[in-house]
This record gives C-alpha cells, sequence and structure tokens, in this order.
C-alpha cells in the first residue's frame, strides 16, 4: 500500500520463493492514501512491482475505495485463501494506522487477524528499525461486519453534523442565519458520497432539527416565529433529497467504475496466464483458479469430445447433465451457471460455476464469467491448433524420414545385389571360364553377400535400440575386456594400420559391455575406413570423477565442415567415401550414448576424432580396495 516498505517486502519475497521453488504473488491495494501519496513513495510503489514483474512474480493490482481496515484484511485474506497460501509477507508501517473517520476501525490487530482467519499460513512481518512489532495471541474472528458498517455510519453521520454545527456557531454572528442551512447542505453532500442515500437522507432531517433548534429564533425551542423559516426548510428539505440523490449516484458510478476496473483487471491477468500455457491441464487449472481467487466460487471445464458431446468417462454424471443442458440453452440449476466455450459458433467445452456464491452473483459477475469462458474457448483452440501443427509437423517430418531411410535402404541392398546377380550369371552363362575367374566372381559373391548380412545386422542393431527393445546391462567392465572385444570384432579391419591405446588397462568403468563394445568397433572401423593403408589410430580412453571418456581419432581427411552433428544420421556418407560402410555405424554409436545417458561429439583435428562422454558413479570402499589393492 502506500508506505516505504514495498520494494523491501517484494525483494524479501522474490528470495523466500526462489529459496523454497514457491510460486509468489504479489497484490497491490491501490487505497486512496496510495493515490494521494508522494512522487516518492509511488516511485517507491512503482519500482516493486516492477521488480515482482522480473522475478515472474504474479502481481495483481487492486484499485479499491478502501475505507475501512476490514476491507484490507478482507482482500488479503480472499486472495491468499484463493491460491493456498502458505507464506504471508506484510510490512509492520501499516500496523496501528487509523484511517479518517472510520470510528473505531483499526489494523493494529492485521497480523492478530490474519493468524486467525489463515491458520496454515505463516505470517512474516518485516519490521522497520525503531519499531518492535510484539504479537498477540491469535483471538477468535469476530462476526461484526453488519454491527461495524452500522457504528461507522453513525461516526460519519454524527461527526459531519458536529463539524457543521461547530462551523455554524463560529460563524452565526456574521450571517444571517439562513445561510447557515447551507452548511449542512454541503455535509450532506459528503455524506451521501461517503455512506450512500440512507445516511444522507437521516444527515439532513437531523440537520434541519439541529439548525432550527440551534440558530433560528426563539433558539432552543422547534417553532420558529417567522413564517419564512417553514419555506426555507421546505426548500432545504427539497435541494437535500436533490443532492442526497446526486451524491448516492455518484457514489454508485465510482463503485462501478472500481468493480470495471477490478474486472479488467483480473481479465487481464487472467490472459497473462493462459498466454504462458502449454497443455489443456494447464489452461483449466488456470481458469478454475481465476475463477475462485475472484468470485470465490467452484468451478470446472468438460471439453467436448470429437461428437461435440460431454466426455461419457467423466465420474460426475450431475456435470455431465449440467453441460447438456448448457449446450442446449437451458437453465443448469439455481446454484449452477454453464457457460459454452465457442470459436466461431463451434463448441469446445463447457464452463460450470457452482456453490454458494453463485447465488449472490449480479449482472456484472455474469458478464465476467462469460469473459472468462471466451478466454478459456480461445486458449483451447489455440493449444488444440498448436497440437494439430506439431502432429502435422512431425508427421511430414516422419514421411521425410521414411522416404530417406527407404531411398537409402534400396540403394544400399541394390548395389550388393546387383554385383551377386552378375557375378552368378557369369558363372553361368559362361561356359568356358577359367578357376581363376571363377574364384574371382565366387569371392565377389562372398564380399557382396557379407556386406548384406554387414547391413542387415546394423539395421537391425538399430531398430532395437531406438525403439527401446534393448535393457542396459550396467555393470563395472575392465578397459582392458572392454577393448579386446572391440578390437577382435574389426581385426581384420584394423590389419593395415597402426593401433595406439592410450588407457589403464586395470581401470574400470561404468556401461553395458555388450552395446558399448559395439559402439567401440564401430568406431574403430569407421577409422579404418577413412584412414590411409599403414595410418595410425588413435584410442584414448580416460576416467575423471563422475565422467569417462572415450576418444577415437584416425589420420584421414577429416570431417566436412559444418556437418560435425549430420554424421550421426542415418545413411550418412560424404563424397570422398560413398562406397564405404553401411552409413549406420556412427548413428548405432549416438543411440548407445543416450542410452547410457551421456553423449557423443565429432570434430576435425588432424583427421576426424570421435568422443564419447558417459556417466561414471562413485565406487565403492569395497570396489576400490580391489582395484588398487
Amino acid at each position: 500500500m502506500a508506505d516505504r516498505q514495498a520494494e523491501d517486502l517484494v525483494e524479501q519475497a522474490v528470495q523466500m520463493s526462489r529459496s523454497q521453488n514457491i510460486p509468489l504473488r504479489v497484490v497491490h491495494l491501490e487505497t486512496m492514501a496510495s493515490r494521494q501519496a508522494s512522487r516518492d513513495i509511488r516511485t517507491s510503489l512503482t519500482r516493486a512491482l516492477q521488480r515482482a514483474g522480473q522475478a515472474h512474480a504474479e502481481v495483481l493490482r487492486l484499485s479499491l475505495d478502501i475505507d475501512s481496515a476490514s476491507r484490507v484484511v478482507l482482500t488479503v485474506v480472499q486472495q491468499a485463501q484463493s491460491m493456498g497460501a502458505t507464506h504471508i509477507l506484510i510490512g509492520n508501517l501499516a500496523m496501528g494506522r487509523r484511517y479518517w473517520l472510520d470510528t473505531g476501525e483499526r489494523i493494529s490487530d492485521f497480523s492478530e487477524t490474519l493468524i486467525a482467519l489463515l491458520p496454515n499460513a505463516r505470517i512474516h512481518i518485516l519490521a522497520s528499525p525503531g519499531r518492535d512489532v510484539a504479537l498477540k495471541p491469535a483471538p477468535h474472528p469476530a462476526q461484526r461486519d453488519a454491527d461495524a458498517a452500522t457504528l461507522q455510519t453513525l461516526g460519519t453521520v454524527t461527526g459531519v453534523l458536529a463539524l457543521c454545527t461547530a462551523a455554524g456557531a463560529l460563524i452565526a454572528p456574521w450571517l444571517h442565519p439562513i445561510n447557515l442551512s447551507l452548511i449542512y447542505m454541503a455535509g450532506v453532500f459528503y455524506v451521501a458520497l461517503r455512506r450512500g442515500l440512507g445516511a444522507a437522507l437521516a444527515t439532513m432531517l437531523v440537520g434541519l432539527l439541529l439548525f432550527d433548534w440551534i440558530f433560528v429564533e426563539p433558539r432552543w425551542s422547534l417553532k420558529p416565529t417567522d413564517p419564512q423559516y417553514f419555506f426555507t426548510f421546505l426548500i432545504t428539505l427539497i435541494v437535500g433529497i436533490a443532492i442526497s440523490r446526486l451524491g448516492s449516484q455518484s457514489r454508485q458510478t465510482a463503485l462501478h467504475a472500481m468493480v470495471m476496473a477490478q474486472q479488467s483487471q483480473s481479465l487481464s491477468l487472467l490472459s497473462q496466464n493462459l498466454a504462458r500455457t502449454l497443455t489443456l491441464d494447464e489452461i483449466v487449472d488456470t481458469v478454475v483458479n481465476s475463477i475462485k481467487r475472484d468470485l470465490g466460487a467452484r468451478a470446472r471445464i468438460l471439453l467436448l469430445d470429437a461428437d461435440g458431446r460431454p466426455p461419457r468417462d467423466d465420474a460426475d454424471p450431475e456435470a455431465r447433465l449440467s453441460a447438456a443442458h448448457a449446450l442446449r440453452g437451458d437453465p443448469t440449476g439455481p446454484e449452477s451457471r454453464g457457460f459454452v466455450l465457442s470459436v466461431g459458433g463451434t463448441p469446445l467445452g463447457v464452463l460450470l460455476v457452482d456453490g454458494p456464491a453463485v447465488l449472490q452473483l449480479g449482472a456484472s459477475e455474469e458478464h465476467l464469467l462469460q469473459a472468462y469462458a471466451n478466454q478459456a474457448a480461445i486458449a483451447i483452440e489455440r493449444c488444440q491448433f498448436a497440437r494439430r501443427s506439431e502432429q502435422a509437423a512431425v508427421a511430414i517430418e516422419t514421411e521425410r524420414l521414411r522416404n530417406t531411410l527407404l531411398a537409402g535402404i534400396s540403394h544400399d541392398f541394390r548395389t550388393p545385389l546387383t554385383a551377386i546377380i552378375g557375378a552368378a550369371s557369369a558363372v553361368l552363362s559362361q561356359e568356358r571360364i577359367t578357376l581363376e575367374q571363377r574364384n574371382a566372381l565366387a569371392k565377389t559373391v562372398l564380399d557382396q553377400a557379407t556386406r548384406l548380412q554387414s547391413l542387415t545386422s546394423d539395421l537391425l542393431d538399430l531398430a532395437r535400440l531406438q525403439e527401446g527393445q534393448v535393457r542396459l546391462q550396467t555393470e563395472w567392465c575392465p578397459l582392458e575386456d572392454l577393448v579386446h572385444d572391440a578390437t577382435a570384432t574389426v581385426a581384420a579391419a584394423l590389419r593395415q594400420h597402426e593401433l595406439q591405446l592410450e588407457l589403464v588397462p586395470a581401470e574400470v568403468v561404468w556401461c553395458d559391455a555388450t552395446l558399448m563394445a559395439q559402439a567401440l568397433s564401430n568406431l574403430l572401423l569407421n577409422a579404418a575406413q577413412h584412414s590411409p593403408r599403414g595410418g595410425r589410430i588413435e584410442v584414448r580412453i580416460a576416467v575423471e570423477p563422475g565422467w569417462w571418456t572415450l576418444r577415437v581419432r584416425d589420420q584421414g581427411p577429416g570431417l566436412k565442415p559444418g556437418s560435425e552433428e549430420e554424421v550421426f544420421r542415418k545413411f550418412y556418407r560424404e563424397a570422398h567415401d560413398a562406397k564405404s560402410g553401411t552409413g549406420l555405424g556412427l548413428a548405432i554409436c549416438e543411440v548407445v550414448a543416450k542410452l547410457h545417458g551421456g553423449r557423443i561429439d565429432a570434430r576435425s583435428d588432424g583427421g576426424a576424432v570421435f568422443q564419447l562422454t558417459l556417466p561414471q558413479p562413485e565406487r565403492s570402499p569395497d570396489l576400490e580396495q580391489a582395484l588398487h589393492g
């Protein structure tokens, strides 16, 4: 409110929200005091609200004609209850403040009242230097709304009449008594603005009696001797009634404007919250919580199925019946309201609001709920369009990948099959063929069949890995065994190259030994295919706290710039090696890395360098003792 603690309050709340990872709502009550505050205080309020927005807090601005402490407490309690608040931060500058002309109305018991009304929340008071705050035991909440309003009205009327009478007594020696009636008219107008038509009429009648009794001759009696005073009383009565009515209408107009401002603020806050939602469940929760916060009513949203009907699997048959009534335009019940969520005439769902609070809804609240329903319908349509767009994009990408996969498979299968068919046809068709030629053709058939077998095996392995059919069998695996299994698989390809190992053979790593041996053999085979005859292939395995890395370097031409991520795509080959490999080995390595919770990177550094980085849990003391004696 209008004090100098706003910035400190927001800062403390932001720190608490971040430290405990809980959402934060900042409620700004724009009271008459805040509108009349100094420039420094208004600037401080603005900075506090900006800080709340930067911290992604939910900022709620309420423009209230606060003229009593009970309204302040009631507003804070409603906001806390609507969000299930666990912590409430208030300042101690507001404690002990008395609002002008509110007889006996103080908020010095602000904290005690909050403790009594919100037993599940912790109240934090931000103390200012030089002020001590001592909390009393929480009193029992008093049911004083009607009595407090009556006492406030009586106090206002009595105070205004007393001030008018005192002012009249001061200036009576210099003015004709008839002029003194205008002072009471000013008081009547003030009461009409503050307390309504009934209090203003009572002020006018009592004021006329006081004016006649004190200022009209003979004084201290109600029987004026001059007949013209009866005409004065009549005109004053008519003017007083008109002033009371105009003042009351002005007050009602101001209250209506405040209600409209609150509803606009509520709609703005709902729009901000809906803009951050991504799923239908988030949209439903946001709308339901907003209705509970702003109107104190229970709400739920029933989304319609593809046939435009309420879902049949809903557990509440009464809700389905109410939704059906709302879709037909029929009343849903005395304590229930139904609003159709539709965009462009197409119903998407039904907003149901029920509970005792529905009986107190006026026309403005009905319009507010309809606006909520419209906002929810737009958000639901946006979410559905986004989901359809995402599904369409996934379908397009799936089709593109399928076509690419089919093209790659057909090409890779056609080449060896063509060679096999050609060699077999030559053997069968040529009657005069030497043994050397027959052996060459047979070797061609064997080589291409082996290539087909390798391609088929890689395809099956990749499919099993990507579809989740393989479960990791992680264990502590010695590096010596891992490297031995991998090199034995590709020993034929490594004969014409120099293999340089940099590792601690007795070291152990955490992995699935079978999958990791397959990944390492694929990396070695890839390096052998791209290294020149006699070239060196380096394998380095390092174990660090929490991680272990496997790096394979060759002496080939390296990677084409910009292809560091593309090389892991299925059937990817660069132009200079289009005839070597299946184009699936690196894709299998990437899947193995992801299954282990790690990653694989590629770069060029005097050749192609591929590095696997995998998580390594902390080793037990028994394992450490077994490794290091």
